[in-house]
């Protein structure tokens, strides 16, 4: 292997690597839910894509197992993350998790339809 794909796999892992620093900072720092939501699902999943391709950078032509999983890892994590973070958001409006004064964005409906959901006690009743 020739150390100018050695070299590019690995600027390309350090890439992800600072994009995951980027990631934990953000949701140490940012200061509601949603925006600690926000920050680590977006800087994760391109970290996690960079690392996954400098793997592949490195294995291709040697070894078709490894970087073929490794492709696999970039589609599936774009598959999932937009996902998973869209049920949390959701999940987070539907029980009212305050939103920071200041935070830009449009609110997510607590569910779709506009009346309580037939499961839903109302507050003031009892089972």
């Amino acid at each position: 292997m020739s150390s100018g794909t050695e070299l590019a796999a690995a600027i390309v892992s350090l890439l992800g690597a600072s994009f995951y620093l980027a990631g934990a900072i953000g949701l140490l720092r940012l200061p509601d839910f949603f925006t600690r939501l926000h920050s680590p699902t977006k800087a994760a999943t391109l970290g996690i894509m960079l690392i996954a391709l400098g793997s592949t950078i490195l294995h291709v032509g040697r070894d078709v197992v490894v970087w073929s999983e490794d492709l696999l890892i970039i589609l599936f994590v774009m598959l999932t993350t937009p996902v998973s973070s869209q049920v949390l958001a959701r999940a987070a409006a539907a029980r009212g998790v305050e939103v920071v004064e200041g935070t830009m964005g449009e609110g997510l409906p607590a569910h779709s339809g506009g009346e309580s959901p037939p499961d839903a006690t109302p507050p003031s009743e009892e089972r």
